[in-house]
């Protein structure tokens, strides 16, 4: 090491290297960017005739290492490939002219750097020379729940709802109920009924038992396809009619792959000459992040957006800088995705009297068929047809969405042909959303011939209806206008427009006002105010007025507590009226795990002076498992969650808390998603230290209308501790092994002669191996269930 000052030859001869630094850097840029090529080399580069030099080198496109080694020809202070080697790493080539070798000099645009040393060829080339697939990347669709087939138990399940109530002039109770079987075979069958009698102080008695429906439907997920066969209701568009028959339908149900994306993505298209981040915003939120190399790429928008809006894409190359491009974008719930179908075929009789009467269908048969198709992802069109007794009903629809923000167009056209006449139908409506303004209009005319199979029951068409709303957003609410027309054949055509305001006022509350006006004078003009206000604990404040359009007012105001929904509690209710509605009314209800009831007094004053009291009661009662469970109502779905018999386990669903097992460890869970991810957990905090638990959480996908077990296997556990002694006097020696019975269980001694043992048999050998030779301690010949036993100090004999 030498030390002292730096002598003024130190200096010049850092600067003739620094000089001579840069006249070779000089010569080597014009070197190697004039002809497109530098070449690293410690030692020429010696040329072999004709052929040259063979060279395998690892190859980096636009600073991306492609994990290849081609081989490369070197001739004449230039490099060549085969055409077939460019192709493969992705560049697009001139006009080769059927030549067998390519120089690299002669592709326009394309720049490298030969780097002998390491053996590695660095290409450059611009996007337009990249002709690698398009990567895509963005929103992936989840994958579909499937039903595990140990979750899978058979039941029977009676949901009910009941209500009596009895004034100064009658008495009355009323029922409705509906019995499902599940879990035998394909799908789930129901059949519903109402229950009404009634009697009055002049003796006149009236009971009648109704059934409603009665239907067997079985789902096929993987081709999301439903069958039912029994009572159902007909598909419908926007410019048909639905009908309640008894028969067979055949559809398409998306409700069977729930995360199923059915409206069209948005795709955003970039390009790239290195490796970059590209961040995707939609309406400033950022919806995804990746990574992409070099070429051309796609991003695919999740399907949060429903009418207008704005998305950013972030381009930020390996340098950091960046470059955004903005797009306005339009997406509809309406739109089906481009390829993707949706249909409905029906066979059967229509209802009649459905309420009144338990079987009464018409005597002839029908035939329904709808049918949507995704033909881009900017068009959605759309048929129906009908068939029956003489009648054939067919038309053809659309949905177009104009450019990337013009809204959605829908028009359709259909013809009929009943008894000799022909008529038409025509429907035309338009629809747009964003920016914190909402419009749309439809329109649709019929001629006096023109009928379906709803008109063969009577059903009346309107001549022509017109329907326009317009909606927009202020500060913290929401301002609509709407107008309503329908003109008929025989009777008097009906025209309404309305107002209505809602605002939030934040601490003081929520405010809605409204008016209607009937234009055709015989309603006249109807307002209505409606202010709420928000407590603690469910609770809530109401004060509201109407006015209708004869003159007749009504004041009301209030205090509630709403149930809590998922938990058990309490709810009540207060209101008093003045005006057309005086009166008063209290009620308190309850919500159990048995289910549901209310209970309340209503008094009115005036010409309608009188006191009602009521009560009712919903809930359900399910046979699963071999027994009887009392349960609320099962709306659709539910899960059977045991604990193999360990109570007041808390048990959670998506997070929130909904009850606790019962003594058999068992506790009902609805409601509960169909063909969903339901997410189920217990609380292990809350449990006994004695007891094994296998898992604390699990995903419950039940069947539509079915339920399912979820089961969170538990044992309780007996731990025995003891401390072992050799025939000496002193501990057995840590390490040691201790084997019980045949092989069953073993453990290891710890210090001072420790052995811990997890449910051991009551009065089983436990032998150990010393050094001495082979040892045995006899357990109690009887144990706890479950707990902690100490057995104390015991010698190894």
């Amino acid at each position: 090491m030498t030390t002292g000052n730096r002598s003024p030859c130190h200096w010049i001869a850092r600067g003739a290297s620094f000089l001579g630094l840069i006249t070779v850097t000089a010569w080597a840029w014009g070197q190697g960017w004039e002809g497109g090529t530098t070449v690293r080399s410690s030692a020429p580069l010696q040329q072999a005739e004709p052929q040259g030099i063979t060279l395998y080198l690892e190859v980096v496109l636009n600073q991306v290492p492609l994990h290849k080694i081609e081989p490369f020809y070197w001739r004449a202070e230039q490099l060549f490939a085969a055409p077939r080697t460019l192709r493969e790493l992705g560049l697009a080539l001139p006009q080769t002219d059927g030549a067998a070798l390519v120089a690299l000099d002669d592709i326009p645009g394309l720049q490298y750097v030969y780097d002998e040393a390491d053996q590695r060829l660095t290409l450059e080339a611009p996007v337009a020379l990249l002709t690698g697939p398009m990567a895509q990347f963005g929103y992936e669709l989840p994958p579909t729940p499937q039903l595990d087939p140990a979750t899978k138990a058979p039941g029977l399940l009676l949901n009910y709802d009941v209500y009596g109530q009895r004034s100064n002039q009658s008495r009355s109770i009323s029922g409705w109920n509906e019995l499902r079987l599940f879990g035998i075979g394909l799908g789930v069958w129901r059949s519903s009924s109402l229950l009404l009698s009634a009697d009055s102080q002049r003796g006149s008695l009236n009971q009648r038992n109704i059934r409603l429906d009665s239907a067997w439907q079985m789902d096929f997920p993987d081709s999301m396809v439903t069958v039912t066969l029994g009572d159902a209701y007909s598909s419908a568009l926007s410019w048909t009619r639905s009908m309640h028959f008894g028969g067979l339908r055949i559809s398409r149900n998306f409700a069977l792959q729930p995360y199923r994306v059915t409206v069209p993505l948005q795709s955003f298209v970039g390009e790239t000459a290195v490796p970059s981040v590209v961040d995707l915003y939609i309406n400033g939120i950022r919806e995804s992040q990746n990574r992409v190399n070099p070429g051309r790429f796609q991003v695919l928008g999740a399907p949060v957006l429903n009418g207008a809006g704005s998305a950013q894409m972030v381009i930020t190359d390996m340098t950091g800088q960046s470059r955004v491009v903005n797009f306005s974008l339009y997406n509809s719930a309406k739109l089906l995705q481009q390829g993707l179908s949706d249909w409905s075929l029906e066979v059967g009789t229509p209802r009649r009297n459905y309420g009144l009467d338990s079987f009464a269908y018409a005597a002839y048969t029908m035939v329904s068929a709808s049918g949507r198709y995704g033909l881009s992802n900017r068009l959605t069109i759309e048929s129906h047809a009908e068939s029956a007794d003489g009648l054939r009903m067919a038309g053809l629809g659309g949905l177009l969405l104009l450019g990337q923000t013009g809204g959605v167009v829908r028009a359709s056209y259909a013809a009929s042909r009943h008894d000799a006449q022909g008529g038409q139908q025509r429907s035309f409506g338009y629809e747009w959303q964003g920016a914190g303004v909402s419009l749309s209009v439809a329109t649709q005319a019929r001629s006096a011939a023109f009928s379906d199979v709803a008109s063969l029951e009577k059903a009346t068409l309107p001549r022509r209806t017109h329907q326009a709303f317009v909606g927009l957003d202020i500060a913290h609410g929401q301002v609509g206008v709407s107008y309503v027309q329908q003109d008929y054949w025989a009777t008097p055509n009906a025209r309404y427009a309305g107002l209505s305001w809602s605002q939030n006022l934040g601490r003081y509350g929520n405010l809605h006002a409204g008016i209607n006006r009937d234009l055709e004078g015989s309603g006249g003009t109807t307002a209505y105010f409606y202010w709420s206000l928000p407590l603690e604990r469910h609770r809530q404040l109401w004060v509201s007025t109407q006015r209708q359009g004869q003159g007749s007012n009504a004041v009301a105001v209030g205090a509630m507590q709403s149930l809590p929904g998922d938990r058990d509690g309490w709810g009540w209710r207060l209101e008093a009226g003045a005006g057309e509605q005086a009166g008063g009314r209290a009620e308190v209800s309850q919500l159990t795990r048995y289910g549901q009831w209310r209970a309340g007094l209503e008094q009115q004053w005036g010409e309608r002076t009188g006191r009602t009291t009521y009560m009712g009661a919903s809930g359900g009662l399910l046979w699963m498992q071999g027994r009887m469970f009392p349960m609320r109502r099962a709306y659709d779905a539910f899960a059977l969650v045991s604990t193999d018999g360990v109570a007041n386990v808390p048990v959670k669903l998506e997070n929130r808390l909904v009850g606790s097992t019962d003594e058999d460890g068992h506790l009902l869970v609805t409601p509960l998603i169909a063909w969903e991810n339901n997410n189920l957990s217990i609380d292990p905090l809350e449990l006994p230290a004695d007891v094994r638990i296998d898992r604390v959480q699990m995903m419950a996908v039940p069947a539509t209308g079915s339920g399912t077990l979820a089961r969170f296997p538990m044992s309780p556990v007996v731990v025995v501790e003891l401390a072992v002694r050799d025939a000496l006097g002193a501990w057995v020696p840590p390490g040691t092994r201790a084997q019980l019975g045949a092989g069953k269980q073993s453990a290891v001694v710890g210090y001072e002669g420790r052995v811990y043992l997890q449910n051991p048999p009551a009065g089983a050998q436990l032998s150990l191996e010393l050094p001495s030779g082979r040892c045995q301690v006899q357990l109690p010949q009887h144990l706890p269930d479950r707990g902690r036993v100490d057995v104390g100090v015991v010698s190894c004999q």
